[in-house]
């Protein structure tokens, strides 16, 4: 009885054989496997996240600087003329050029400031001003050189015909559709009324987070005309 009990023990202290080695490597391998899936599933996740709220930061921050500047849009009286300049100097499709009041402060004669927005080669919006000087003392023109440049969204989508960054309307509703890579004439861009602007935007590169569009119509309120229905 003491000799079997002693063999028995001493079987005991043998260790893992062989078959239960490889069992447990197995187990570990699989809550290895698991344990790294979920890992990487949860990394995924919160980067495709983080990716989408960049690009709507982006769309938005962009957004709201174009949609600032279109309503403070206004004519520019000219010496010497009974017709004020136009609020547009240039309309396109991928840029636009016009006049504005903003940041005017507590200035008693705050100065107008010329702003063009364009698309670059490498898809970026950019806003260029120009500053206004005084002309026979109450009137106003504006600087031949640029005096402000930045870029105010990145990672735009290629051009699409079919939904350009500035759409233009009249007061009817009705699309003034510049010629491709031009401008609208002057005589349309006196008509001008609204402006749709589109921005969208695609700064993932991992192709798993769709890219994010904003659009918004807006009204030129110093021309009496804060919004318009387009049909």
């Amino acid at each position: 009885m003491i000799r079997a009990l002693r063999r028995r023990l001493h079987g005991d202290d043998d260790g893992m054989t062989l078959i239960e080695l490889v069992v447990a490597m197995g187990v570990f391998a699989l809550l290895l496997t698991l344990v790294v899936s979920m890992f990487v599933s949860t990394a995924r996740a919160f980067s495709d996240e983080r990716g989408a709220v960049d690009n709507s930061r982006l769309a938005s921050t962009s957004m709201n600087e174009v949609t600032r500047i279109v309503r403070a849009g206004t004519e520019i009286p000219v010496w010497g003329s009974a017709e004020n300049d136009p609020v547009f100097v240039s309309a396109g499709a991928e840029q636009l050029t016009l006049n504005a009041f903003i940041d005017a402060g507590t200035s008693d004669d705050p100065p107008p400031v010329r702003v063009r927005f364009a698309r670059n080669g490498q898809n970026e919006l950019t806003e260029t001003r120009w500053s206004a000087y005084h002309d026979h003392t109450t009137y106003w023109k504006f600087q031949t050189t640029s005096t402000y440049a930045r870029l105010i969204a990145r990672s735009l989508l290629p051009p699409d015909p079919a939904a350009p960054l500035f759409r233009y309307y009249d007061a009817d509703g009705t699309e003034l559709v510049p010629p491709r890579g031009g401008s609208l004439s002057v005589s349309q861009i006196r008509n001008i009324a609204s402006v749709q602007i589109t921005m969208q935007v695609q700064g993932d590169g991992s192709g798993r987070v769709d890219p994010v569009e904003i659009r918004n119509m807006v009204g030129l309120p110093n021309l009496g005309v804060a919004r318009v229905e387009v049909h």
